[in-house]
């Protein structure tokens, strides 16, 4: 699978570059990674945009495009977002078991960067667990099963096998609970 998202991946283009380029200026090397959130916004939908091939990928003066090998943006953008959502779970799960301690401590702390890129690019990562069940129903979550739960009053979430992903409010990838109801009362 990572091959072939690799395999199909375009190589940066020069709007790309230009536009990278463009929106860096001249800002010195050492003061890059701390850029204002709408430039690494506007960096993160230019990258969304080339690998969707909404921006033709570059090609050597010998190659030509075969009609097949036309980018399909659609399919391009749903395995970007495919992409984004599997990568937010993975650090979702990764900060859900790290503890942060002392010899951890630079690990957790990029963790949180790396949490913060994600929320100024516009995405959201939803645990669910501890959640009530509304009582109009079950609409954003994907239920694997239900399990009674000593000392429940109503039903609720009690695990949270993947997380709800929003990209600018829009759901990419929806959650997958266990919901807890409550033991029956003996007859």
């Amino acid at each position: 699978m990572v091959r072939k998202r690799l395999k199909n991946r375009g190589v940066v283009g020069p709007r790309m570059k230009a536009a990278a380029e463009q929106t860096l200026g001249t800002v010195p090397e050492e003061l890059r990674p701390s850029l204002q959130a709408p430039k690494k916004a506007a960096l993160f939908q230019e990258l969304a945009k080339s690998l969707a091939g909404t921006i033709p990928p570059a090609v050597a003066a010998d190659q030509i495009l075969e009609p097949d090998h036309r980018y399909d943006s659609e399919e391009r953008v749903a395995e970007l977002l495919k992409l984004i959502a599997d990568v937010a779970t993975g650090l979702w799960r990764l900060r859900s078991t790290m503890q942060p301690s002392e010899e951890n401590r630079r690990s957790y702390k990029q963790l949180g960067a790396i949490f913060d890129i994600l929320t100024e690019a516009g995405v959201e990562i939803r645990d669910h667990t501890g959640e009530a069940v509304p009582q109009g129903g079950i609409y954003g979550w994907n239920v694997l099963t239900y399990e009674p739960t000593p000392g429940l009053v109503r039903e609720q979430v009690i695990e949270t096998i993947k997380p709800t992903i929003y990209l600018d409010k829009g759901v990419i990838q929806i959650g997958q609970v266990i919901i807890g109801t409550p033991e029956p009362e003996p007859i």
